[in-house]
């Protein structure tokens, strides 16, 4: 058997190489394309600045802001030849910020974005990547960007310009931000993890609160650096819905971070906290309806939400700071965190008050949020260790209490406790199967031979007993030398067919003296039986027993 299993081995082997080495040979001979052809450039320089039909600069820089016009419903056209050097430039990319966009090859119109907000209840574009086919043949022909801004604010705004496949300008993408939405992904995947722990193995710790609040933290820093990544954009092409994504992580984080707080660590001024907090979600639905009603645009509130939420995180650290004066050590590891999220928090306000360089996902940012979650999860994590771990003793010194410490069966309390649960069912359902054993001759053996003997007698009887009712019972060491038996729920045919071995068993062994014998008794409690209470059968089981030892005793045994 060992050489023919060895030959299979070998030929398997070898055919798996042959295999390999045939797929090989063959693939050498294949050309295949790759995935995407070039890179995707970026035009930067050539540009023609024309201005309402008027020319203003020529080599015109991209990205840039200009300080000297206001552009506001003013026509900007962006003229340029399209390289012809280089193979596959199809597309383009293009980024704007609440403005409409047309983009010309040779004076014919080949994209259209509508920005124009008359007709629009909700007065807000938001920040766009808008990917153009411009066609095989678009290279050294003449591109024009025209755009019409409708925010004074984003108006003198130009970004980058990307020309290349499409699939170029996606990896482009991707390399621009990739690791901020990666890292929103992770973080949001983390609050999925906490949330479903919170619902199941921490449902019945005390921790449960902070963990769930650390899991609405979580939600909010993940939602918070997807919204702002241009990646996101590949997926939610919907500017206005990853805005309402950022601005609901920008109020809901205060509420999950003051309730974490409030419940890790008992600071003093929890209540006020507490009533301070519910400013931010009450403030984003008062907000979201005057928006609705066209009083306002979100992008209207951003700069002051981001401020009086930094402030907020100023007062939070100052009772924070001063719990941990006071002794509160644990709080120690919260101030560590905060800081990281204050330093990303100074660094999302810069993002809106400085020019369009900043609103590029700094990793710096998103490390500080990565930075303060992890140290959070960290000390949530040890004491769920620790809670588990005192649970975990306080559950083997309960065992210790229902374990009989010679056999490691359960013993006299467990088995009442068991019977008092029993007790208190309103109505049997099921069948209850209860034997009761008792150990023949075990004084005699101690005073014979010692209590040595009568222990390794008691272990054998403790072991044949739960290798008869592995799949039937749980098996009880309730006295010196009596064992008892609960068959709960109780398979009727499978009870009697043990209850027959169990004699047929005793019968051989009381013609042999060198192999231990039991007296044993059994009661069935049944729905409309004979018996009205487990400790009718109990007491039937145990005068059922005493009869059989008697029988026994007097050399009769069934």
């Amino acid at each position: 058997m060992n050489l023919q299993r060895k030959i299979f081995q070998i030929i398997g082997t070898l055919l798996f190489i042959l295999v390999v080495l045939a797929t090989l040979l063959d693939v050498s001979n294949m050309k295949l394309e790759p995935i995407w052809e070039t890179n995707a450039y970026r035009l930067d320089d050539g540009w023609t600045l024309t201005i309402d039909g008027e020319r203003r600069q020529i080599d015109f820089q991209l990205p840039t802001v200009l300080r000297s016009d206001r552009l506001t419903g003013k026509t900007v056209v962006l003229s340029r030849t399209i390289p012809d050097d280089v193979r596959h430039l199809n597309s383009l990319m293009i980024r704007t910020s609440q403005k409409s966009v047309e983009v010309r090859v040779d004076g014919e119109r080949v994209y259209l974005y509508d920005g124009n907000l008359d007709a629009r209840r909700l007065k807000i574009l938001g920040y766009l990547n808008h990917f153009v086919w411009l066609g095989d043949h678009a290279p050294g022909k003449e591109l024009e960007i025209v755009t019409v801004a409708n925010d004074p604010r984003t108006s003198e705004t130009f970004y980058d310009v990307y020309i290349g496949s499409r699939v170029s300008q996606i990896v482009a993408l991707l390399q621009y931000d990739g690791f901020s939405f990666l890292f929103g992904l992770l973080i949001l995947l983390t609050a999925a993890m906490v949330s479903l722990l919170t619902f199941t193995l921490f449902r019945k710790l005390e921790i449960r609160k902070s963990a769930l609040s650390f899991a609405g933290i979580e939600f909010c820093a993940g939602l918070w650096i997807i919204s702002g990544s241009m990646s996101t954009q590949l997926i939610i092409h919907n500017q206005l819905v990853l805005l309402v994504f950022g601005l609901v992580a920008m109020f809901l984080l205060p509420y999950f971070l003051t309730s974490f707080v409030i419940n890790m660590y008992r600071i003093p001024q929890s209540k006020l906290l507490g009533r301070i907090v519910l400013v931010f979600p009450y403030g984003f639905i008062v907000i979201s309806s005057l928006q609705l009603m066209g009083i306002l645009t979100y992008y209207d509130i951003l700069t002051p939400s981001a401020i009086i939420l930094l402030s907020y995180l100023v007062l939070l650290i100052f009772f924070s700071f001063r719990a941990y004066l006071r002794g509160n050590s644990a709080v120690k590891q919260f101030l560590i965190a905060i800081s990281c999220l204050m330093a990303s928090v100074v660094g999302e306000l810069v993002l809106l008050l400085l020019p369009f360089m900043t609103l590029l996902n700094a990793l710096i940012l998103n490390l500080g949020i990565v930075a303060f979650g992890t140290v959070l999860l960290r000390q949530v994590l040890v004491l769920v260790m620790k809670f588990v771990e005192r649970k975990g003793k306080e559950e083997y010194l309960l065992s210790l209490a229902h374990t009989d410490g010679l056999t490691g069966l359960s013993n006299r309390r467990a088995f009442e406790e068991r019977m008092d649960g029993i007790r208190k069912c309103s109505r049997l359902i099921h069948p209850i199967g209860l034997m009761v054993f008792d150990v023949n001759d075990l004084k005699m053996l101690n005073d014979k031979e010692g209590h040595a003997a009568g222990d390794a007698l008691l272990r054998e009887v403790a072991r044949q007993l739960s290798r008869w009712f592995a799949q039937t019972g749980d098996v009880y060491r309730i006295g010196g030398d009596e064992f008892a038996m609960i068959c709960d729920p109780c398979n009727t045919a499978s009870y009697e067919s043990i209850r027959k071995e169990i004699a047929s068993d005793m019968l051989v062994r009381a013609k042999d003296p060198a192999r231990f014998s039991l007296a044993f008794g059994e009661a069935l409690f049944t729905p409309n039986g004979e018996f009205v209470s487990i400790d009718e059968v109990f007491a039937e089981a145990d005068a059922r027993m005493y009869r059989h030892k008697m029988e026994m005793k007097n050399g009769f045994v069934r």
